[in-house]
C-alpha cells in the first residue's frame, strides 16, 4: 500500500527481478531537442515503488501489462493497462505494482523548464489512452540505441516518441473533432487530403482548424499530416517487407523520388538506408 500523502518521501524501491532499459539524454543528445530527460521500459516485480513528493519533471507512463496502483488526489487508486499516468512538473508522482507481476510501463520524463508544460494540470491524473504506439516506438528506440545507434535514426525516434508522449499527455485535453480528424486521417493516410477537407471532416472553417493544430501540435494541419506519413513510413520499413514504391503509396506519395527526398529530410537518411540499419543493427552499405 502507497503510505499516506502527508507521509511521502523521495523513494526509489527496486527489487531485485525488476528489469528496466533506460536512456538519457547526457549519453544520447537527440533527446534534448525532443525535450526528454529519460525514456524507458520496465517490467516489474514485488517489491517496487516510485515516489517523488514533488516531481522535478513531466512524466507519462503507461501501463500495458500487469496492475499497479497510483495515488490521485491523496487516495490510492487502481491502475490498469490501457490506463495512462499523467504527472506534471511540481506535483506528486508516487506509484508501486500491485500483485505478483509481471507489471509492465513504458515512460519519459519531460524537461518543462524551457518551454510550455506538456501536461497542462496542477496534479497527477490516471487517463484511458491507446499507448499501443507509444509502446512500440519505445521498443523500437531501445532497438536502435542497442544495435547501431545512427544518429540521423534516434533523432527520428526520439521525435515520433515525443509525438506520441505529447498525445497521450493531451489525451484528456485536445478537442475531440482533432481525435476524430486524425483518427479518420491515420486510418487512411494513402488519400490525397486536402487542407480544406481535413477542415470538412473535422466540421470546422480551415482557420479554425489551424488555430486548433497549432495549439495543440505547434504545426499547421498540413505540417501535421506530413509528420504522421513520414512516422508511418518509418514504422512499414521497419517493420514490414513492403517495397518501397508500396510504402511510398500506402503513406500518399504517388512518386517514390517524392518520397525518398520527403523521408530523407525528416529522418536523415534514404528509406533504403534507413530500413537496413533496422534489419542488421549495423551501417547500410
Amino acid at each position: 500500500m502507497l503510505p499516506a500523502p502527508e507521509l511521502l518521501t523521495e523513494t526509489h524501491l527496486i527489487g531485485p527481478r525488476c528489469r528496466e532499459w533506460v536512456l538519457d539524454a547526457t549519453s544520447f543528445a537527440q533527446l534534448c531537442a525532443a525535450r526528454l530527460v529519460w525514456v524507458g521500459h520496465s517490467v516489474l516485480y514485488p517489491p517496487y515503488r516510485m515516489v517523488r513528493p514533488v516531481s522535478r519533471y513531466s512524466h507519462v507512463v503507461a501501463a500495458f501489462d500487469g496492475e499497479g496502483r497510483a495515488l490521485i488526489d491523496g487516495m490510492e487508486v487502481a491502475w490498469h493497462p490501457g490506463e495512462v499516468l499523467l504527472t506534471p512538473a511540481g506535483a506528486c508522482h508516487a506509484f508501486e505494482i500491485a500483485g505478483a507481476g509481471p507489471w509492465r510501463i513504458a515512460w519519459v520524463f519531460f524537461d518543462d523548464h524551457d518551454g510550455p508544460p506538456v501536461i497542462q494540470a496542477d496534479r497527477a491524473r490516471l487517463v484511458q489512452a491507446d499507448a499501443g504506439d507509444f509502446v512500440a516506438t519505445m521498443q523500437m528506440l531501445a532497438r536502435e540505441a542497442a544495435g547501431a545507434a545512427q544518429p540521423a535514426a534516434l533523432q527520428a525516434l526520439a521525435t515520433l516518441l515525443e509525438t506520441h508522449a505529447r498525445r497521450l499527455a493531451g489525451a484528456d485535453q485536445v478537442d475531440a473533432r482533432l481525435w476524430r480528424l486524425w483518427e479518420r486521417v491515420e486510418a487512411d493516410l494513402g488519400r490525397d487530403w486536402t487542407g480544406s477537407e481535413l477542415a470538412r471532416v473535422a466540421a470546422l472553417s480551415e482557420e479554425h482548424l489551424r488555430r486548433l493544430c497549432h495549439r495543440h501540435y505547434q504545426r499547421s494541419p498540413m505540417a501535421y499530416l506530413a509528420q504522421l506519413r513520414m512516422q508511418r513510413a518509418g514504422i512499414l520499413l521497419r517493420s514490414t517487407p513492403a517495397k518501397v514504391e508500396e510504402v511510398a503509396l500506402r503513406v500518399g506519395f504517388s512518386s517514390v523520388y517524392a518520397f525518398s527526398a520527403a523521408f530523407k529530410r525528416w529522418s536523415g537518411v534514404p528509406p533504403s538506408q534507413f530500413r537496413a540499419r533496422s534489419v542488421t543493427g549495423g551501417p547500410a552499405e
